[in-house]
């Protein structure tokens, strides 16, 4: 899997790159069936000094997919958190769809619904 992180007019914050290093790994273990070679993370990670606002933006290429995700506040470890969370929420629902479970549920519902009943009669025998 191939890697990319930018920091944009951030200082020397080593803890923002193991964090960063961290949550890749995570995201990597998520995709450990997908061919390694077609597969890649982009991290962009910047600070606006004057208002002191962080931004994250992370791009994955899976075959077949392009995820996305965008955080923006106050703290930098939140953010960066708030903005894998949302890729790995992606990649659950894209494993869910290259899996066809919605249309295995489906599938199961319609059956379940089409099952004839086996409601039998009920007679009082009054003699």
């Amino acid at each position: 899997m191939k890697r990319f992180i930018e920091l944009k007019h951030v200082g020397p914050k080593a803890h923002v790159r193991t964090l960063i290093d961290e949550l890749i790994d995570r995201v990597e273990a998520k995709l450990q069936g997908v061919s390694g070679e077609a597969t890649s993370v982009h991290v962009l990670f910047e600070e606006n000094g004057s208002h002191k606002l962080y931004h994250t933006s992370l791009s994955c290429h899976v075959p077949g997919h392009l995820l996305a995700a965008h955080e923006e506040g106050r703290d930098a470890g939140a953010t960066i958190r708030q903005a894998f969370e949302e890729l790995e929420r992606q990649l659950d629902k894209c494993h869910a769809i290259l899996r066809h479970e919605r249309s295995r549920r489906q599938l199961a519902k319609t059956q379940r619904v089409q099952k004839p009943s086996t409601i039998t009669a009920w007679t009082d025998d009054v003699s």
